[in-house]
């Protein structure tokens, strides 16, 4: 996994490099506009317009800039930089560069002037990731400016704009085509709307040296996926895959059942039992390969179907509660799931019952997955939507370590944590902004758990496998074509990807 810092751990790192390894400020300056340029001559070669404007502040993010501008125009290309500042306000490493660009003869402009002359890409040095306020006045203005001109743009570390820490953009922000970033990745690119800013990240490192800087917060990749999933050994048998039980769907919400159970199956467990309302079974005929066990006499989950089902909790590995479950009659059978200290996940539904029955909490342990989206979380905690938006691996970190569990904590990015740690999983696009891509999570989350994974590594899993499947699937559709059952038919792909790239390794 990807180590992630905030920019205040960046710069202890900075100053561990430059201090225990000996590598100087000004050296590290030079390493990091040499990333930048190597990615700006790449990307030149496929504009036909190479003219590059360096938008430039008086910082260290501006003394990048102002490195890159001497670096390009060695190389013979057609650059200028415009400075944000006077000169006179540029000091330590950055006031090096600018002398030093100034003996090479790199040309300098304003940035009226610079933007005028239509160049094919800008890049973006203005502010790094230590900025925590909104911008106003000429960077402002600077930045709105860079952002019509209809350039590629490429931001040094961060999109200016951007907070480092948590990606929130206050005001104004560069909205960057690409993002070079140094030795670590940051929040602010992962987080949104941040990272929505950044646009396609690219890692540099400035060193091979790792400074013992402590993290709690990780950024995982498709290796460390495939590293949980070792391949089945060829005498592998349903009943070594996993015994696994869904409580779900209700006579409303038929195919949030379906969905979780064929996520299940797909994703590997031996043996699936979906636990319905007895007026859902017909729906199973669709999928032979589920055990239907129908409860109570109806389609909800009154205090009879609750009652039936607390039966079927014996002898499992894993169980799921709550896709379209509707109401949930009797919570006595969260707290009875609890009890048997199964690996246990909880979600839409179950969750609601969760808010509702305050007291259900002290029951929850060290394998219950909690897996609300932003709105589910509001409701757990008490606080706003907004405020869970903004600031998720906080939520998610604060409500793992309170209540003994692990949370997976749903969006765009979603942040894991079991109170230790923060995962975070970016895999995904839009095409799961809709209906029935959490049941598909449940039932993926619930097979992975009856195979064996610890809860942390299946909530990990299962957040990585949902995104990469909807990923392969949209090789086929377009985002708002994209269906739940869509992504549940490209798990096989998924892992089967992840299996032969183990082996490639190996």
């Amino acid at each position: 996994m990807q180590r992630v810092y905030e920019p205040r751990q960046m710069r202890e790192i900075d100053n561990c490099l430059t201090e225990e390894y000996g590598i100087p400020g000004i050296e590290l300056m030079e390493r990091a506009a040499q990333g930048v340029a190597e990615r700006v001559l790449l990307r030149l070669a496929a504009l036909e317009n190479r003219k590059v404007l360096i938008v430039c502040g008086c910082g260290n993010n501006g003394g990048d800039g102002l490195a890159v501008l001497r670096l390009l125009h060695g190389d013979g290309v057609d650059v200028s930089a415009a400075l944000l500042a006077e000169e006179e306000t540029y000091g330590g490493d950055a006031r090096i560069n600018l002398d030093r660009a100034k003996t090479a003869g790199c040309r300098f402009t304003d940035i009226t002037t610079g933007l005028s002359e239509k160049p094919g890409l800008v890049v973006d040095a203005l502010f790094g990731t230590g900025l925590s306020r909104p911008l106003s006045g000429d960077a402002e203005t600077s930045v709105q400016a860079v952002n019509a001109c209809g350039a590629y743009i490429l931001s040094v570390d961060i999109p200016s704009g951007v907070d480092g820490a948590t990606g929130e953009v206050q005001g104004a922000a560069v909205r960057a085509d690409e993002t070079v970033t140094f030795q670590n990745y940051k929040p602010g690119l992962l987080l949104f709307p941040g990272r929505e800013y950044a646009g396609n990240v690219c890692l540099h490192p400035l060193s091979e040296h790792v400074p013992g800087v402590e993290t709690t917060l990780y950024l995982q990749e498709k290796e460390d996926i495939a590293a949980l999933l070792p391949p089945r050994p060829l005498d592998s048998h349903k009943g070594r895959n996993g015994r696994a039980l869904l409580l779900v769907g209700s006579e409303q919400y038929t195919g949030a059942a379906l969905l979780a159970s064929a996520a299940a199956l797909r994703t590997g467990a031996g043996l699936l039992t979906a636990a319905v309302p007895r007026l859902v079974k017909p729906a199973f005929s669709c999928l032979p390969e589920a055990m239907c066990s129908p409860v109570g006499s109806t389609g909800t989950w009154d205090r009879e179907s609750c009652a039936a089902a607390k039966l079927l909790l014996k002898d499992r590995q894993a169980i799921g509660v709550g896709s379209g479950m509707g109401e949930i009659e009797d919570p006595s059978l969260l707290a009875a799931a609890m009890e048997t200290k199964t690996p246990l996940v909880l979600d839409a539904d179950a969750l609601n019952a969760l808010s509702a029955h305050r007291e259900l909490f002290g029951s929850l342990h060290e394998s219950v997955i909690l897996t609300p989206h932003p709105g589910e979380m509001a409701r757990l905690t008490g606080e706003s939507v907004r405020a869970i938006q903004n600031a998720p691996m906080e939520y998610a970190w604060n409500a793992a370590r309170r209540w003994h569990c692990v949370v997976l904590l749903k969006g765009a990015t979603s942040c894991i944590s079991d109170g230790r740690r923060i995962v975070l999983n970016t895999s995904g696009n839009p095409g799961l902004a809709k209906g029935g891509s959490g049941d598909t999570l449940t039932g993926i989350l619930t097979a992975l758990l009856a195979q064996g994974l610890p809860p942390m590594d299946a909530a990990c899993a299962a957040a990585y496998l949902l995104g990469a499947s909807a990923d392969t699937a949209l090789k086929l559709l377009e985002t708002r074509m994209l269906l739940a059952s869509d992504v549940t038919n490209a798990i096989q792909e998924t892992l089967g990807q992840l299996f032969r790239d183990g082996k490639r390794e190996n």
